[in-house]
């Protein structure tokens, strides 16, 4: 089926339901308000419902996209369910409305609902929407009694004041957010500020001790004295403004830059990086910023000079690292404007050096279509039945010959060619699972700092709708060992990309400190063992427990458990007998190109 042609009355509703969902989600997230804390303010909005309405339960219930979760709750210990399980589900479907139910244990809709089964206090509900003034629905103020009732007009009136009360506290909520957001900004360039900068510095500095490492880099403009004396202050603001937009356009997603004052900006490289990623980010921000700004008909040219460092290998505390890059930076200062230097290394680098030259040839192997995919087949460990496939790409290097990702998808994410490499991945890999005539579902992996660009949704969706695969049979697999950037965004575009049905695997499971937070955080479908756990779960009986723990976990949590890395009967037997039901591996096949797409040709060939 074709997702981009509607034939039926039928598949256009549900395409205006998801578009507007998508945009209730968004909506939802904007508010900042999921997953945060209690708040006396709600907590008393919900003790006053109960209390009006003489009934034991009243809530402020949020309807995100899989779940429901309450920022306040009067009477219930719980402060989440599944979305399948929320009468408040239902409730935001008509916005306008206060719905209610006199007896959920009659009401064919509800009769069966576990909470109706498992807590004899939910027989009557009533919820009036939380709508906001672009009209969506985020979730309800509700009421819940253990025996039936009824509901008057004047209750509906006022369960919907308690809801525009609660839409009130909301507001309130999101300006104060903003209210820090800015407190954090530069009001010049819109960047961090340094007190930004330090505490985003705060939360990555701690993992370095963990083997992820980040990088800093302190940035210095060149001449921006002379402008200043020259041209004015004015023209000195918007040449700083002009320079913080190049900055942003050059670094990765995930990257934080920030103006730590003056004509001086740092970034941090949150992700785990190296020396090479380091160079090469640092060099293409020297290219960016060496044209001239054309300001008020006047032609300045300025450049940067740059000073790099890496913690844990340069310093371990955030004063230090920010020290060692800026000692790089002076340092170059002295040998020459336009430079590079890198902490505890005294050959730096010149504007001109040819750091750029691995980059340019991957983005040429793009366009040349030197890419192409494999594709490894997921099993039934018991049956070795095939459920699924992993496509991987491979790069048919002129004279490397053929490269596996772990040598240029590094470079790729340094170079600022993930978003590019991932779109090409999506749109070849959804065109060719679409010729598949199998049931399976087919996982494409894609950058974690993809999963927070803003054009991720919208690019899926186009390549599902260029090649007709069935969203519900793609599966988007993130290594939990790459840092992800604005978790905010992540989030909302991964519920979104679950509205369209597309699911979402956690990869590499077992390989960095963030995996539970992970797991916590992300609303995983499916999570994938690393070899080496898998290893490990066969070698002794701590594995074995480990292994079964995590498997128990996820079970708990709704996720599917698929095991990477199988080599041996054995180690499938191991993770058979803990639960693990799908895996992997050389055991069964190695990566091949699609072997669907031969059988196609091979027939159209006898055909011929």
């Amino acid at each position: 089926m074709n997702l981009g042609v509607f034939n039926t009355k039928g598949l256009k509703l549900k395409n205006i339901l998801i578009g507007n969902e998508i945009d209730r989600l968004a909506n939802l997230v904007d508010y900042k308000i999921v997953d945060t804390d209690f708040d006396s303010r709600f907590d008393n909005l919900v003790e006053m419902a109960s209390a009006h309405f003489g009934v034991p339960i009243a809530l402020v219930s949020l309807v995100d996209a899989d779940r429901q979760w309450f920022k306040a709750m009067a009477g219930l210990d719980m402060r989440q369910t599944p979305r399948s399980h929320s009468f408040c589900a239902h409730a935001i479907m008509r916005p306008d409305e206060v719905m209610v139910v006199e007896d959920a244990r009659t009401d064919p809709r509800f009769r069966d609902n576990p909470l109706v089964n498992a807590y004899p206090d939910f027989c009557f509900y009533a919820g009036a929407p939380i709508v906001t003034e672009s009209g969506a629905a985020l979730g309800t103020v509700c009421v819940i009694d253990r025996v039936p009732r009824s509901f008057s007009p004047a209750d509906r009136a006022m369960l919907t004041r308690f809801a525009a009360s609660a839409l009130s506290l909301l507001e309130l909520h999101r300006r104060l957010e903003l209210q820090r957001d800015v407190a954090s900004l530069d009001p010049l360039t819109g960047l961090l500020n340094r007190h930004g900068l330090e505490t985003a510095l705060d939360r990555v500095i701690s993992p370095t001790l963990s083997g992820e490492g980040c990088g800093l880099l302190y940035l210095d403009l060149d001449h921006f004295k002379v402008v200043n004396d020259n041209f004015g202050h004015a023209i000195g603001d918007r040449l700083l403004e002009e320079m913080a937009r190049r900055l942003l356009g050059a670094v990765r997603h995930g990257d934080l830059v920030s103006r730590f004052g003056g004509d001086e900006f740092v970034i941090l490289l949150a992700h785990p990086v190296d020396a090479t990623a380091l160079e090469l980010v640092a060099q293409r921000l020297l290219g960016t910023c060496r044209a001239p700004v054309a300001i008020h008909g006047h032609a300045i040219k300025v450049g940067i000079t740059i000073g790099g460092a890496l913690a844990p290998r340069d310093a371990i505390t955030q004063s230090d690292l920010v020290h060692a890059a800026y000692g790089a930076m002076r340092s170059a200062k002295r040998a020459g404007c336009g430079r590079l230097g890198i902490a505890g290394n005294d050959n730096l680098q010149p504007p001109h050096a040819n750091s750029s030259r691995p980059e340019i040839a991957l983005s040429d192997a793009i366009d040349r279509d030197e890419l192409f995919l494999e594709w490894q087949s997921c099993q039934d460990i018991a049956t070795g039945a095939i459920s699924g496939y992993e496509a991987l790409v491979r790069w048919r290097h002129p004279d490397l010959g053929i490269l596996a990702p772990d040598r240029f998808v590094p470079l790729a994410e340094a170079c600022g060619l993930s978003a590019r490499l991932d779109a090409w991945v999506m749109v070849r890999a959804c065109a060719e699972a679409a010729a598949c005539r199998g049931d399976y579902y087919f996982s494409v992996n894609i950058s974690a700092q993809w999963i927070a660009n803003r054009n991720v949704v919208s690019m899926t969706r186009a390549a599902l709708e260029q090649s007709g695969l069935d969203p519900r049979r793609l599966v988007l697999e993130i290594t939990e060992t790459t840092a992800i950037g604005d978790e905010a965004c992540a989030i909302a575009h991964i519920r979104q990309l679950k509205a369209m049905g597309v699911r979402m695997a956690l990869d590499d499971f077992g390989t960095g400190y963030s995996a539970l937070v992970c797991l916590q955080t992300y609303p995983f479908d499916m999570l994938k063992l690393d070899r080496k756990f898998v290893a490990a779960v066969d070698a002794d009986a701590r594995g074995r427990l480990v292994g079964e723990g995590v498997v128990k976990l996820a079970n708990l949590l709704g996720t599917e458990v698929v095991a990477e890395g199988i080599e041996t009967r054995a180690q499938a037997e191991a993770l058979h007998a803990i639960g693990c039901r799908r895996g992997q591996g050389f055991l069964w096949a190695r990566a091949q190109c699609a072997p669907w797409l031969e059988s196609l040709q091979a027939n159209a060939g006898a055909g011929q």
